[in-house]
């Protein structure tokens, strides 16, 4: 399945939570970046499309505004600087970005995991998303 199918799968409600996992989050982030006129716009069609994925699995509670936008301006900044990779190129020379717990490179646990990160966008705490360094094949 093509990220752009997968994206779909996801917003028809096609895709069970035990099959969706951090790569198919940034999947779907990625194809929102591709699509939207801004990087605000992408987060608003993520965070839209993963609060409906929370409620339908009877865990509205899961879904965190801080981590959602993290990974998509952090894939915006990735997909600006890697002149014309794909996502796949991306991961492939940064498997880093596999790695859910990379957060915590940038915000203290007690800052990620606190209410208003929860609920709204929180800047870094630990150091800004602009210090981010991507290898790439297509430089």
């Amino acid at each position: 399945m093509t990220a752009l199918e997968l994206t779909r799968a996801f917003e028809r409600g096609d895709i069970r939570n035990a099959s969706f996992h951090h790569a198919s989050h940034l999947q779907v982030a990625w194809i929102y970046l591709c699509e939207s006129a801004s990087v605000e716009e992408a987060c608003q069609k993520m965070a839209a499309t993963l609060r409906r994925f929370a409620t339908a699995a009877g865990k509205p509670e899961k879904y965190h505004e801080t981590i959602t936008q993290f990974w998509i301006r952090l894939l915006s900044i990735l997909r600006e600087s890697a002149n014309g990779c794909d996502l796949d190129t991306i991961l492939r020379t940064n498997p880093r970005l596999l790695e859910k717990d990379l957060t915590l490179d940038y915000y203290s646990a007690e800052t990620l995991w606190s209410d208003c990160a929860r609920i709204t966008w929180t800047e870094p705490d630990l150091k800004p998303l602009a210090s981010v360094e991507i290898e790439s094949e297509c430089r």
